[in-house]
């Protein structure tokens, strides 16, 4: 019996794993802009590295109702949406899709490593 729930758990595993790996599905990019479409959520996503910046640091936000968004366009278009709420409707909605995952992730890993401690020791007692 426990060897059977280690089995799904594992093959569960696998599945979560790989649906991880395929959450994001990256689109065009250029010097400053890299666009990912997120597909758990349905939603399309804009990575802006500002050129002359000092560090690395990218400012990442959705695109609602557009495609594409130009350097010039992108304080408009956040103080629209933010006023709008949208925004942080669609970052809530990503944050909950990414938490549910971890949450389940750790949840089977816990499993499986409960499972494989369970069978060693039901060995060991033998």
């Amino acid at each position: 019996m426990i060897i059977k729930k280690l089995i799904i758990c594992v093959i569960t595993l696998c599945i979560l794993l790989i649906l991880g790996f395929l959450r994001w599905d990256n689109l065009e990019s250029s010097a400053d802009f890299h666009y990912k479409y997120d597909r758990w959520a349905g939603q399309k996503w804009v990575e802006f590295y500002p050129p002359l910046a000092a560090s690395s640091n990218s400012m990442e936000f959705p695109l609602i109702y557009i495609d594409e968004i130009n350097q010039n366009d992108i304080n408009k278009y956040l103080g629209k949406q933010a006023l709008s709420g949208e925004l942080v409707n669609k970052w809530i909605e990503r944050t909950k899709l990414t938490d549910g995952y971890v949450g389940l992730l750790l949840l089977n890993i816990l499993v499986v490593i409960y499972s494989f401690i369970k069978i060693f020791i039901l060995r060991d007692k033998k």
